[in-house]
């Protein structure tokens, strides 16, 4: 029996009342083998309320960005003229676009779900590319009419449908970013070391990453912590690494990376209402486990001390 498929086949249950019917069947069919990829995807993103959220993105970046500016003495990125990566941009290209409106040489994306042509729908640059443009200028100021924005993504950005460690950037990356994106690449230390060889030397790093169970955000450390990873992994499937903050910064520093970290949310009552398991309570200390969410950056010191004991 796979309790694996069980596991996700209950949580997509639950996701079901709460999804919009015509998303649901998309999703449906999404996992057919004959269905049309690029007709799914479409249809995916025009009928998630989600994905139509235009500064959905970029709210993520600015929050994140405004609390290492407040926190770590960070300067924001300046992208004029830079290179940048992006892990893990999502259906829509993710952060990837703000990049090229705020001036970005080039831009590259690894997404092992993309699916090209998407964004060149009209029913996608209605729902959602015309929008996030109107957005981007409103927070940075009338850069480029639409349709030079439009010319420039198809220009400048590319995104390639493989993991971090068959990328082919072309190019050393001056600037690189993701948003909960580490804590879903199985390999995650291999991918780290890969990602030395597509960087420059003083590239600038920013990454977000959610160690919750991406299930239950009232309860972000529940069945995580209930039992151990491969009991986990059998039973929910590989969705998440199940790296621990401390697991993420010792895996960016023997890649050689230089980040340092800083929590944003560590809930401790959270953790300690989990009846931990003895895998957990004998690897990691409490501290550790409560990281909710934590940044990795490029310090614009050089000091990388984690901030866990």
């Amino acid at each position: 029996m796979n309790l694996s498929a069980l596991g996700n086949l209950s949580h997509r249950l639950k996701l079901v009342g709460t999804l919009p019917p015509k998303l649901v069947a998309a999703k449906i069919a999404k996992r057919l083998p004959w269905s049309n990829k690029r007709a799914v995807r479409i249809a995916e993103i025009v009928h998630s309320p989600k994905d139509r959220e235009a500064d959905r993105l970029l709210g993520f970046f600015r929050t994140q960005e405004s609390f290492l500016v407040e926190n770590e003495g960070w300067a924001p990125i300046d992208f004029t003229g830079r290179n940048v990566l992006e892990i893990g941009p999502g259906p829509l290209g993710g952060l990837s676009l703000m990049a090229v409106f705020r001036g970005a040489e080039r831009v590259y994306g690894v997404e092992p779900d993309w699916v090209d042509d998407v964004l060149t729908d009209p029913a996608i640059e209605d729902a959602y590319l015309r929008p996030h443009h109107n957005v981007l200028s409103a927070a940075f100021g009338n850069l480029m009419d639409y349709a030079t924005f439009r010319t420039r993504l198809g220009e400048r950005l590319k995104i390639d449908a493989v993991g971090l460690s068959d990328a082919t950037p072309g190019f050393a990356a001056d600037i690189v970013l993701s948003n909960s994106c580490l804590e879903h690449i199985g390999d995650l230390p291999d991918a780290l070391s890969a990602l030395v060889d597509f960087t420059a030397d003083d590239a600038r790093h920013m990454h977000l990453v959610n160690f919750g169970n991406h299930r239950d955000r009232e309860a972000p450390f529940a069945t995580i912590y209930e039992m151990p990873p491969d009991q986990y992994r059998l039973k929910y499937g590989a969705h998440i690494n199940l790296l621990r903050a401390s697991d993420v910064f010792a895996a960016s520093a023997s890649a050689g990376l230089g980040l340092s970290m800083a929590i944003v949310d560590q809930p401790v009552e959270k953790a300690e209402a989990v009846d931990l398991h003895p895998y957990w309570r004998d690897n990691y200390e409490m501290d550790d486990l409560a990281v909710r969410t934590a940044l990795y950056f490029t310090p614009m010191s050089n000091e990388t001390e984690s901030p866990i004991p």
